[in-house]
């Protein structure tokens, strides 16, 4: 049995721990919050019709998420169709383009790109375009959006999966998308400790790696390091690293993004509404109850949305601008907003991550290459689903892989040199 130390409860850490204490290797795990799942957060929210699960971060469960629906059914929970698709939204503050057209002039980017091997930026693939400049703004709004980052920075391959225009049906996790890293950290028990901050990591000459907390120094076999770009990207932590995982990361994009929850007086229809000039969508949907809940949601994405916003200094004019944007719905003249900002949370440094032109597949299995025993997982390693929550998961499930491998490996060697004493 091996000794294994991970690095953050978020999904990625929590998938690898549970694969690791599965196949029965002593885990435990460091968290620094005071509750598992990191940047997937559920809290309710008052309404006048009672209170309701929103998502302060990651909330849609994607086409092809099969790897965060095996975990689900193995721990008893389930998925509710939000009757929305997190791909359609229609442009509320522009005229004369409809969400119809966007999908249409989406599509043939994403045709010039395929054309071209997908390379090149998004801004420089919508140079390309021949539609009319309103119309290529909206798809610019709809892609940073999307990719949480400049569209003169994501690499044009985001048109693929996270700015796709497919009509695809989207869903959450019923009574929240919390539930899930719970049931996983409760499965883990004591091996979870919360409120422990590391602070540097060391790969031992003989093998091993130790761990420096606030409180305490550990020692272990090997460690997954499960943090968020940004936390990893801080030079404050002493993290082990290489030339070429640092020349990797430098293909990874940090987005930021924030989020906005503000109750209803009465049950809508379901909706999706975006703001060309704000960089932000709106939208209504049905939860576990199947009625639609009387929320308005709202994500705003790229740091130069969230700089225009001041969100920080006046977090009260985006609630002014949801509301003229949305006049079909019933907001309270005192509703209590709750507004999320990724990129104040000093334990995340942003919301997820988004890919630079020039990322290769070789230059994403760098970033999960050992340093030593040290491991690597996080969505901003994962080739297909950067940034989203299944990115994490398979990311995690990967490390542990890797993780076993090297243990078996390990205990080989120590098994041939016995037997040759």
């Amino acid at each position: 049995m091996g000794r294994i130390g991970i690095l953050g409860a978020g999904l990625a850490g929590l998938a690898a721990a549970t694969k690791l204490a599965e196949a029965g290797e002593n885990v435990t795990v460091f968290e620094a919050r005071n509750r598992p799942g990191g940047r997937v957060w559920s809290e309710t929210l008052d309404t006048p019709k009672g209170s309701y699960v929103i998502e302060r971060g990651a909330e849609f469960v994607l086409d092809g998420y099969t790897s965060m629906r095996r975990l689900l059914s193995q721990f008893g929970l389930s998925l509710v169709d939000t009757g929305m698709s997190y791909y359609v939204r229609e442009p509320g503050d522009t005229t004369g383009i409809t969400c119809d057209d966007i999908i249409r002039t989406g599509r043939e980017a994403l045709e010039l790109a395929s054309g071209s091997g997908l390379q090149g930026t998004a801004e420089e693939l919508l140079a390309k375009l021949p539609d009319e400049p309103e119309l290529v703004d909206a798809l610019r709004a709809r892609i940073e959006i999307s990719t949480a980052v400049s569209a003169s920075e994501v690499t044009a391959r985001s048109l693929q999966h996270i700015a796709s225009f497919e009509p695809k049906p989207s869903w959450r996790v019923a009574g929240g998308n919390q539930r899930l890293p719970d049931a996983m950290a409760a499965a883990l028990g004591s091996a979870v400790r919360y409120g422990e901050t590391v602070r540097a990591v060391e790969n031992i000459r003989d093998g091993g790696v130790l761990v420096t907390t606030d409180t305490d120094t550990s020692v272990f076999d090997t460690v997954v390091v499960a943090l968020p770009l940004a936390v990893i990207r801080d030079s404050q932590l002493n993290l082990p690293t290489t030339e070429a995982r640092d020349a990797a990361l430098k293909h990874v994009l940090q987005g930021h993004a924030a989020k906005l929850h503000l109750p209803l007086e009465t049950q809508p229809a379901t909706s999706a509404v975006m703001s060309v000039e704000g960089r932000y969508w709106t939208w209504t949907a049905t939860d576990e109850s199947g009625a639609v809940a009387p929320v308005l949601n709202a994500f705003m994405g790229s740091p130069s949305a969230i700089t225009r916003a001041s969100l920080k200094q006046r977090p009260a004019e985006w609630v002014a601008k949801a509301r003229a944007l949305r006049t079909d719905l019933a907001i309270p003249q005192d509703a209590a907003a709750l507004t999320t900002v990724w990129s104040e949370d000093q334990l995340a440094g942003g919301a997820y991550a988004a890919h630079a032109p020039g990322v290769t597949a070789a230059g994403t299995a760098l970033l999960e290459k050992p340093v030593g025993d040290v491991f690597w997982a996080g969505e901003y390693s994962e080739p297909e689903f950067v940034g989203l929550m299944e990115g994490a998961i398979r990311s995690g499930e990967r490390a542990a892989g890797r993780v076993m491998q090297r243990l078996e490996t390990k205990s080989g060697n120590s098994d041939s040199e016995r037997s040759k004493a």
